[in-house]
């Protein structure tokens, strides 16, 4: 068995080399750039960052849109959570399977989607101006602090009502049982009993929401419309891209990062208090019919919950077939947008460049999948089968999730400082920062397949004379399959999808469908950005069908 243990540590190192190199050196290098100056360590950047007034406002308000972001997230989610934990009732999986829909989906989609559907001239405003008739659109959401809350909450409320559901299902409910027996009343019950126990939950549910609000980029750098919305992600950018500076660039990623920390801990504490007990034969006191009242709270919720959820998502369908002479005018079913995509007709828009980004975005995404699945694979493999030290490597596998794709990006824009690469250089760069970016999903999803496989498996292959490498080759790889598919169009999804790292990454020579998207939408070409987010959105559908099938066919 030591050859057996030795193949399987010796799995781990080639990912964890390239991994230390993807992701630590940038890191490394943008942590330098911030606190070296002229040959000598200083923090006076960092310093003269938090002391300017300019940046302690870009702080205070990326703080509180976080803030306001999440507590929508939570008002919007709890009564979803609740409905999904306590009743039984028709629909109840199309809720959850809806419920997952921005976990797949792009930061640039969600932004068109948002734009599409509850813009001056999106679906909302046109239905309630027939409906009401109306020459202004009622509701004037774009370029504010609300557009960004509502985005934020389109994003995350599924968050705040999976976690906080999945802890209340697993709530044993004799205490409820017994307090309802002695005469409490049920909001009694749930305030003294229920609630105290899903406070972790929701603890947790919020921390991570006010995590990804303070990482958004996408949704601020569109849905903000100017510096008066700027938040550090942004700013980041902006001094690394438009202004020339990666020093100060990197100064304010250091901040970023330090209060990342202290949320990602905060986060952290919040999951070592969420303990979830798999009690499902104790739900039948709690999982009932509704009443009538009930059933309609809970139509209605259902109701507004697929319309904020599948509006977006048709809003950029429909659109995606639609032509008009003006923005005022009429729209006609059209495939011009498509056929201009596929380089059937010739565009003087930025949908010139759509084509390029398409072939683009698909080579890097092919290059990212079979980098990120194989590195995946292998370090999956080594920690499963480790007697020691296997929570820390699981640990530095999950550690990109700890920083933000921006900041990743500007770690290789340095790195592209300093080699100047060639165009295929800058390919190569693009693709190794996808590859940091997917791999923490990678792994989330080949590792718990990987530890179901039964060892005895293994043990019976050894015993019939099979070295450990064929025993790898022939046994856990097929079982493997499914589940290394599934991942592999994940890792293509969120590379043909990432926005973030490639805008401050790359440069007018590479252009991938995100890049190209953006510039549709900033010079107003709502239809063109449509057909190319209507790739993404089958793309994103596809990734969440095969990780679906993988789980009801796991080992």
């Amino acid at each position: 068995m030591s050859d057996y243990r030795r193949f399987y540590r010796q799995k781990s190192i080639g990912p964890l080399v390239i991994l230390f190199s993807l992701f630590a050196l940038p890191l490394a290098l943008t942590i330098q750039s911030g606190v070296w100056e002229e040959g000598s360590f200083t923090l006076k950047r960092i310093v003269s960052a938090i002391l300017d007034p300019y940046t302690q406002r870009i702080l205070l308000f990326t703080l509180k849109q976080a803030f306001y972001s999440t507590g929508a997230a939570l008002v919007i989610g709890l009564p979803g959570a609740y409905i999904l934990a306590t009743y039984s009732f028709r629909g109840k999986k199309l809720i959850k399977a809806l419920a997952t829909i921005p976990f797949v989906l792009p930061s640039i989609l969600v932004v068109l989607g948002f734009v599409m559907f509850f813009g001056n001239s999106g679906t909302l405003n046109t239905v309630l101006m027939k409906v009401f008739d109306l020459d202004d659109p009622p509701l004037k959401l774009l370029y504010s602090l609300g557009a960004i809350i509502l985005a934020h909450t389109f994003y995350n409320f599924p968050i705040v009502m999976s976690i906080v559901a999945t802890a209340w299902e697993g709530l044993d409910t004799k205490l409820e049982a017994a307090a309802a027996t002695l005469g409490s009343a049920p909001r009694k019950v749930f305030r003294t009993i229920t609630l105290p126990r899903l406070i972790p939950s929701i603890v947790s549910a919020a921390a991570l929401v006010f995590l990804f609000c303070f990482n958004s980029f996408a949704i601020i750098l569109v849905l903000g419309g100017g510096p008066q919305f700027t938040t550090l992600e942004v700013e980041i950018y902006r001094q690394a891209r438009m202004m020339g500076d990666p020093s100060s660039a990197s100064a304010l990623a250091i901040v970023s990062m330090l209060i990342n920390g202290i949320l990602f801990l905060g986060y952290a504490f919040s999951q070592r208090t969420l303990t979830v007990t798999e009690t499902v034969a104790e739900r039948a006191f709690e999982e009932r019919k509704p009443s009538p009242m009930r059933t309609f709270f809970i139509l209605l919720y259902s109701l507004f919950t697929i319309i904020f959820l599948l509006g977006p998502i048709i809003s950029v369908l429909y659109r995606s077939f639609s032509k008009g002479a003006s923005r005022a005018s009429e729209t006609t079913f059209s495939t011009t947008w498509y056929r201009q995509l596929l380089g059937f007709e010739q565009s003087s828009s930025h949908m010139g460049s759509a084509l390029t980004a398409l072939i683009n975005s698909t080579l890097i995404g092919v290059a990212v999948s079979i980098l990120t699945v194989t590195l995946a694979l292998l370090l999956s493999v080594s920690i499963a089968r480790r007697k020691k030290n296997s929570s820390f490597l699981e640990l530095f596998g999950m550690l990109p999730m700890m920083t933000s794709s921006v900041i990743v990006g500007l770690g290789y824009v340095l790195i592209a400082r300093l080699l100047r690469p060639s165009l295929f250089g800058t390919y190569l760069l693009i693709t190794l920062a996808h590859t940091v970016i997917a791999f923490p999903f990678a792994l989330r999803t080949i590792l718990p397949s990987v530890r179901s496989l039964p060892e005895t498996y293994l043990h019976a292959s050894y015993t019939l004379g099979s070295s450990p490498q064929k025993t790898f080759r022939t046994v856990e790889m097929p079982l493997l399959r499914r589940t290394l598919l599934t991942a592999a169009v994940f890792a293509f999804a969120l590379s043909l999808g990432e926005f973030n790292a490639t805008l401050i990454l790359s440069s007018s020579r590479i252009v991938t469908l995100p890049v190209v998207m953006y510039r549709l939408i900033g010079s107003y070409h709502f239809q063109g950005a449509c057909a190319l987010g209507s790739i993404l959105i089958i793309t994103s559908g596809l990734a969440f069908f095969l990780g679906e099938v993988a789980k009801g066919d796991s080992v």
